[in-house]
């Protein structure tokens, strides 16, 4: 991110203000750094506040401005203002702001009298600048999500969400011997299960009641979706029983045989007992 253009240059009272002793300039300027880490509170990626006080101190000079675009819990912003530099920090997660402000405002440490410390909000609601930009790349084939993404969540810790082996759901809804809804409102299909309509309402009700007030959760094959584009899954309950071959042995359903799956054998031998 280095800026085109002469660098003004420094007054000599930032030279004298921002000088490095001898020592600082061979541990700084060396290979390998090594200092102590800090607990993580409050955000995932903290940091000691002596890794940017370092290069606070290597690369500019008192009064000047440092500019951090992922502000975080506020470190940098804390080291440029120990140093006698000021700061702008921009942070997309509002949640941090409570973080920053107590490292400013709270009890580990107050801001010098001549300081500020203001929080300002990007109203613009993009940069209309990047249009004009020559270098900007297009993706010629665009995906057509058959699957709204946030209906299928796999844990994340920027997000703060817990990440469990497998993802449990609570079935909503039989809507046929074919189709669950689940209780985050998706509807899939039962991978290998193909309806008899003599006996819907048996396996509806078979359904119904293996999978009342318990949680499911799902597995996928290498076909993915049907010619009606639904999500095709095999369905287990929390204890591992596999809800799509259990159907099966009822003999309320038959063995889906237009598609191949990892299970088809499977399946076919289940609806032969």
């Amino acid at each position: 991110f280095k800026k085109l253009g002469n660098a003004p240059k420094p007054t000599q009272s930032q030279k004298e203000s921002s000088a490095m002793s001898h020592d600082e300039w061979r541990q700084y300027f060396s290979s390998h750094w090594n200092f102590g880490g800090v607990k993580q509170m409050g955000h995932l990626a903290m940091f000691p506040e002596e890794l940017p006080k370092r290069l606070i101190k290597m690369f500019s000079f008192a009064g000047e401005t440092v500019f951090d675009p992922f502000a975080g819990s506020g470190t940098t912003s804390l080291a440029a203002k120990n140093l006698g530099r000021n700061s702008i920090g921009y942070e997309i997660n509002n949640e941090f702001e409570p973080i920053i402000k107590e490292k400013f405002c709270g009890s580990q440490i107050n801001l010098y009298e001549e300081g500020s410390l203001a929080f300002e909000e990007d109203t613009n609601p993009g940069n209309f600048s990047l249009s004009t930009l020559p270098y900007m790349f297009t993706d010629p084939h665009k995906m057509d999500k058959k699957v709204d993404v946030k209906k299928l969540q796999f844990g994340s810790k920027l997000d703060n969400t817990e990440r469990k082996r497998e993802k449990l759901f609570n079935v909503k809804k039989v809507v046929s011997p074919e189709k669950l809804e689940l209780s985050n409102g998706l509807t899939i299909k039962l991978l290998g299960v193909k309806e008899n309509p003599q006996h819907k309402q048996a396996a509806i009700e078979y359904l119904q009641a293996k999978l009342q007030k318990r949680k499911v959760f799902l597995r996928y094959d290498n076909i993915k979706y049907d010619e009606a584009n639904n999500l095709l899954c095999y369905v287990y309950l929390d204890n591992k029983t596999f809800i799509n071959n259990h159907l099966i042995r009822t003999g309320f359903v038959e063995v889906d045989t237009g598609i191949d799956y990892a299970c088809k054998q499977k399946f076919l031998k289940t609806a032969q007992k």
